[in-house]
């Protein structure tokens, strides 16, 4: 179900099936998010571009988490996985080919975004037993790694500040509160939502 933000109508379509993973994203660089999904049972991605026609690709093995995002910054979305069981990333790249990097742990919830402001999605995860965010930045793959967040937090980086990088943010259940360490304003706490909600950018958490 699609509401569109024009006019506030909506539309819906069927795509997909039992099982899968939706991964919805801008694929084809026309600025409107397509409908796809990623199948774990044969590890292949189906993607209904809005410029028209399906396509599909199998990338990954079993086991494996989808984490598209542009990690090239052609404003096309790149298919990719996170191999959970050994730490590995494997991003296939719509304009600079497949690369792949090892860069966490199995206990470890993937987070990539911009960061660094460079128009490239950054490979980062944040680690639930420290707390701790860790980013690879795109541009020269150095990593740095940051404390933010609370036992039980559910990670929700987003741009929040509108500075064009990715803030450190989580929702905090039992508060219901929102903490956000923004890139360009500084800390902020608000409370938002109920106890047995789930943060819409938390949605391609992994």
């Amino acid at each position: 179900m699609i509401l569109r933000s024009e006019n506030s109508s909506f539309y819906s379509f069927p795509f997909g099936t039992n099982g899968d993973t939706p991964m919805p994203a801008d694929y084809d660089a026309d600025g409107k998010a397509d409908a796809a999904v990623f199948r774990p049972s044969n590890s292949t991605w189906y993607i209904s571009k809005s410029t028209g026609g399906t396509t599909f690709q199998q990338f990954g093995t079993s086991g494996d988490v989808p984490v598209a995002a542009d990690y090239d910054g052609d404003n096309k979305a790149d298919i990719a996985i996170y191999r959970r069981s050994l730490g590995q990333w494997w991003i296939q790249r719509s304009t600079s080919g497949l690369i792949a990097l090892q860069f966490g742990t199995s206990e470890d919830k993937t987070v990539a975004a911009d960061y660094t402001g460079d128009g490239k999605a950054d490979v980062a995860f944040w680690r639930p037993s420290t707390r701790e965010w860790f980013v690879l930045r795109s541009e020269n793959t150095t990593f740095y790694a940051a404390p933010f967040g609370a036992a039980n937090d559910i990670p929700a980086p987003g741009d929040y500040d509108g500075d064009g990088k990715a803030d450190f943010a989580v929702f905090r259940p039992n508060e219901t509160n929102w903490y956000l360490q923004n890139s360009t304003s500084g800390f902020t706490a608000r409370q938002f939502g109920l106890t047995t909600d789930l943060p819409t950018p938390n949605a391609f958490v992994r």
